[in-house]
């Protein structure tokens, strides 16, 4: 099995893999090519970006309205403005939460290793339709209050001209911890909540 190959056995199978060597040359390649292989079994939905301004892939599969369920191991939360989006133009903007995901035993790797794992790419819920100005939020884990944040950006300057499909348009709450049977709940102009399943 090739890299890309492995990557994709590790997302079916929903299991973790320890990091393999991997260069940085090799990276960008490997992540090309298992971004495709999810494609291709799952139908594009949309992209995801990361702080670091990496891009990543999101499956049809990947994407939900009504439940969130984590589909591996460890996986974290981060509040955002998710993007409808048609060749690059937005219709729609939508409260939701990016729930990325490693198919790595461990996040603590350099940035190459996030390139090849299709940018940490996990889950997507896509709350409730919201327009601009979008307002301060709190996000609130079990009743817990963990996190405060205001988006600063507008989604039309993040999406890319030729992107189509959902586009999570970066972290203004998080990265934080979630868990199975966590219940999240993220307050402000809209208020949305689910339970991690």
């Amino acid at each position: 099995m090739d890299k890309a190959e492995i990557l994709m056995e590790a997302y079916t199978s929903r299991k973790e893999i320890e990091p393999f060597d991997l260069s940085e040359d090799e990276a960008k390649i490997v992540g090309e090519r298992f971004a495709q292989m999810l494609v291709e079994m799952e139908g594009l939905g949309g992209y995801k970006i990361t702080k670091s301004g990496l891009w990543g892939v999101l499956t049809k599969r990947m994407i939900s309205k009504s439940e969130l369920e984590l589909w591996f191991k460890t996986h974290k939360l981060e509040v955002e403005i998710i993007a409808l989006v048609e060749n690059g133009r937005v219709l729609r903007t939508y409260l939701g939460l990016e729930v990325p995901a490693t198919r790595f035993t461990t996040w603590d790797l350099p940035k190459h290793y996030m390139i090849a794992d299709d940018a940490f790419a996990g889950r997507l819920f896509v709350g409730k339709e919201i327009e601009p100005p979008y307002g301060h939020f709190k996000l609130f884990i079990n009743g817990e209050l963990v996190g405060e944040g205001a988006p600063t950006y507008n989604p039309q300057n993040v999406v890319k001209p030729d992107q189509t499909g959902y586009v999570s348009c970066g972290a203004f709450i998080g990265p934080v911890k979630i868990s199975k049977g966590d219940l999240i709940r993220v307050e402000g102009k809209k208020t949305i909540q689910v339970r991690a399943t």
